[in-house]
């Protein structure tokens, strides 16, 4: 029995450095950054060896999963980005921002998210995966959001007046699935303020998310006043794409560790694993609260932030 559980800690520790390489050499080839997004659970799993380890007896196994557990932890360590900086105690809400991936569900699934939408208090919420059969259900929310600008699977919506507005496409793919950013310049109080909401493509597909990555970055980089980007990225905070946006941008994520995905699978129920959806803004922004909402119909989960003016 005691060679069996050595045997499976030794394929555990092979398994795990394996992947944990293959997150390392994401820094030169991108694709491989898909791996990078389980690093929480690599690092679960070599503390539940090293526990096995200790139980089984050898020291040569203890110090050998001893070393892979520390590597792990390191390199999603190294990973994490810079957060937004946190706001003073007494600080005044500026604005609280919702987003939410909508699933594209039909309008007689959605009373349960006009609802949530309704009563969360929101100066403005960006939707993504919105379809055209969406429109009654984006219509039913003009009361509490009289302004809003989308099609195409984003969509904003607003308190405060949009002064200006635009949209940044990808090359050769069909109008549902052409849409990266939408963006809005809102009045806030006589302060204006750019509110961009994006769906980055799947880790999958790892040619075009990195596309999408890239004309991202370059969109906040053209940007030169208060700013905040708020959607589906498609990527978990740790990730070495995540980390260099963040570091090429400048911008602070306010979601780190509040998974958001996976909510289910067609009709069935899962626990969320990782914190997808976001929230990120430049440095006129500090954070008061980020949290997430209640399980709606949907695979993913809202994610809702206060964010104060500090500049």
């Amino acid at each position: 029995m005691m060679k069996f559980l050595q045997a499976i800690i030794v394929a555990g520790l092979i398994g795990c450095a394996f992947l944990v390489g293959l997150g390392v050499l994401a820094h030169w080839s991108r694709a491989l950054d898909i791996v990078n997004n389980g690093l929480p659970f690599l690092a679960f799993g070599a503390l539940a060896l090293l526990g096995l380890a200790f139980a089984t007896g050898p020291r040569a196994l203890i110090s050998a999963t001893t070393v892979v557990l520390a590597i792990t932890v390191g390199v999603l360590v190294l990973n994490l980005p810079g957060s937004a900086p946190q706001a003073p105690r007494d600080a005044e809400r500026f604005l609280r921002v919702v987003t939410f991936n909508l699933w594209g569900h039909r309008d007689h699934r959605l009373e349960q998210v006009a609802e949530f939408l309704n009563g969360a208090d929101a100066d403005a919420v960006v939707l993504t995966e919105v379809r055209g059969h969406n429109a009654g259900f984006i219509r039913s929310l003009a009361l509490r959001f009289p302004y809003r600008v989308g099609d195409n699977g984003l969509f904003i919506l607003s308190k405060h007046p949009i002064l200006d507005d635009g949209q940044t496409d990808r090359d050769g793919q069909p109008p549902w699935m052409s849409r990266i950013i939408r963006w809005v310049r809102l009045d806030v109080e006589g302060k204006t303020i750019t509110l961009a909401g994006v769906h980055l493509a799947r880790p999958f597909y790892p040619a075009l998310h990195q596309s999408d990555v890239a004309a991202l970055t370059q969109f906040v980089q053209r940007q030169d006043g208060p700013l905040i980007v708020a959607g589906d990225f498609n990527m978990a905070p740790w990730t070495v794409t995540s980390k260099t946006f963040t570091d090429e941008t400048g911008l602070g994520p306010f979601n780190t560790y509040k998974p958001t995905w996976p909510m289910r699978w067609r009709s069935l129920k899962l626990l969320p694993l990782l914190p997808i959806d976001n929230v990120l803004a430049s440095s006129q922004f500090a954070k008061i609260a980020t949290d997430v909402g209640p399980r709606l119909y949907s695979d993913h989960r809202p994610v809702i932030a206060d964010l104060a003016l500090i500049d």
